[in-house]
């Protein structure tokens, strides 16, 4: 059986476990300390985006404005205008804003509309636009009204101003934007890369992606309830919701907008779909990195774990090799051991009993033989130590009679379990050496199975003879086999006149 220890294997495989969670433990919480990171970069993404085509709305809507202001600082420089000059500052006009579809003047005093559309389409009469919806309010501001056209009706969002010629007479001008011109050019425009829709003050829809909810009011589709919370402050609002154009999740923000000195409402949508697959691709590349990190510290653990080991198989060689000469050189000496403490005892026969001495000799070359026939045995089973612990009992029953006794109880599951040879004989040879035996004090040794332990007791009376010479060697010999075989070792203890050793079972050879 091998010997079984704490190596560094162990510790290795531990801190490499340890370094690997840490490793993993470190990825995760960095990915998700960047996937906040991304989170809210993605965020001031989207909040760039949609303030770019807010912007872009603006910027569209003031040319607009622009184009109602230059017909009327023409018509402050040019006292009656002639028709040619009207029709030609159109024309101009709505090339400057191609969602401008026509242009119109009041006659001072009259009701009468020159309009300049952008077609060829019959001008309106004051009949069919209740004229201009009275000149748009007093020509101080804008509205969506219907307009009869050669396509049919439209709406129409229009503009107006008043004003004072260089003679003072008074004039109105105004501009028509048809909302499908307005959604014709929006569509080509940069702004309609997102999701956008522009909202009047009076929640009408002036654009919007698709062309069929052009000049309906706002409604909870379209975000009714963000419209008029713009309206009332003035901040921007952020929702989620379901696009009914596009039918997926989108991030809708709706900006106020000045536009004809008025405060309208643009609403900017971005799909999460692009949000949320960038953001998935962030995942997919983290885990990746992950994993490929796992993997690299894996087979570098492994790369060093295989190099310790070789380090480490030959370094055991060594102390194996250090061990077995060192185990060698302990099991040589048990045999003049073993001789020297067998001729001390037929010396002290010799003296006192002759006729013992020569049936203890008979005995002891039974025994020695024995001995020399297990001189190369390392471990042996318990039953076979303790069949020969009997032989060495019979041997020194010859020499004390009955001032010694030993008693065996072993477990018959045990038998077959290992302890090192000679130990039993040795501990039990020990006894009689060292314990004071009389006719009134005889040596009672138990020898006994607990647990997976060899437990050998005896009584303790310390001989009062000093010059007993004692070499160490047997227990020397039983400490360095069990150090060889296992990390186990025996117990020693002796109080109260008891003395006891505990020697740990080895399981059996497989």
């Amino acid at each position: 059986m091998a010997r079984r220890r704490h190596t560094p294997k162990g510790r290795l495989l531990v801190t490499g476990t340890i370094l690997l969670f840490l490793l993993v433990a470190g990825i995760v919480v960095t990915g998700r300390i960047i996937n906040g990171m991304a989170v809210q970069m993605s965020d001031r993404i989207v909040m760039q985006i949609s303030e770019y085509h807010c912007r872009l709305l603006q910027v569209e809507f003031k040319r607009s404005e622009e184009v109602l202001d230059a017909s009327a600082q023409f018509m402050r420089t040019h006292t009656a205008p002639t028709e040619a000059e009207l029709r030609v500052l159109a024309a101009t006009l709505m090339q400057l804003d191609p969602k401008a579809g026509c242009v119109w003047f009041t006659e001072p005093g009259s009701r009468t509309i020159r309009s300049y559309p952008r077609s060829d389409e019959p001008r309106t009469t004051e009949a069919a636009t209740d004229f201009r919806q009275q000149l748009i309010a007093g020509a101080g501001g804008d509205s969506i009204r219907s307009r009869v056209s050669g396509s049919g009706e439209v709406q129409v969002w229009s503009m107006a101003c008043r004003v004072t010629d260089q003679s003072g007479r008074k004039h109105i001008c105004g501009v028509d934007f048809p909302l499908p011109e307005i959604y014709a050019y929006m569509t080509q425009s940069p702004a309609s890369s997102s999701y956008a829709t522009l909202f009047n003050p009076e929640g009408v829809i002036v654009y919007h992606p698709d062309s069929l909810k052009l000049g309906l009011p706002a409604s909870n589709s379209t975000g009714l309830t963000a419209f008029r919370e713009v309206i009332a402050t003035g901040k921007r609002v952020s929702v989620y919701a379901v696009s009914d154009y596009l039918s997926v999740d989108e991030e809708r923000i709706y900006y106020p907008i000045q536009i004809s000195g008025r405060r309208w409402v643009a609403g900017i949508g971005i799909p999460r779909l692009v949000i949320e697959q960038e953001v998935d691709d962030f995942h997919f590349y983290t885990i990746l990195t992950a994993v490929i990190s796992v993997l690299f510290f894996a087979v570098l653990l492994a790369v060093a774990q295989r190099r310790w080991r070789r380090e480490y198989d030959l370094r055991r060689l060594s102390e194996r090799e250090s061990e077995q000469l060192h185990l060698q050189q302990v099991l040589e000496q048990i045999d003049p051991h073993f001789l020297f403490n067998s001729l001390n005892s037929l010396y002290a026969l010799i003296r006192c009993n002759p006729d013992q001495a020569r049936e203890f000799t008979l005995t002891l070359s039974r025994v020695y033989r024995r001995v020399l026939e297990r001189r190369k045995q390392i471990l042996s089973t318990l039953s076979e130590e303790i069949d020969f612990t009997w032989q060495y009992y019979t041997l020194q029953k010859i020499r004390f009679d009955n001032r010694i006794e030993l008693t065996t109880a072993i477990d018959p599951a045990l038998r077959n379990w290992r302890i090192p040879s000679m130990s039993l004989q040795t501990l039990v040879e020990n006894a009689v050496k060292h314990n004071s035996i009389t006719g009134s004090n005889p040596l009672h040794v138990r020898i006994r199975t607990e647990g997976e332990s060899l437990v050998i007791e005896n009584n303790y009376t310390p001989r009062n003879d000093r010059n007993a010479e004692s070499l160490g060697v047997g227990l020397e010999r039983i400490r360095s086999v069990y150090r060889f075989y296992t990390e186990e070792n025996i117990t020693i203890s002796a109080g109260e006149g008891t003395f006891s050793c505990r020697l740990p079972l080895l399981p059996p050879e497989k």
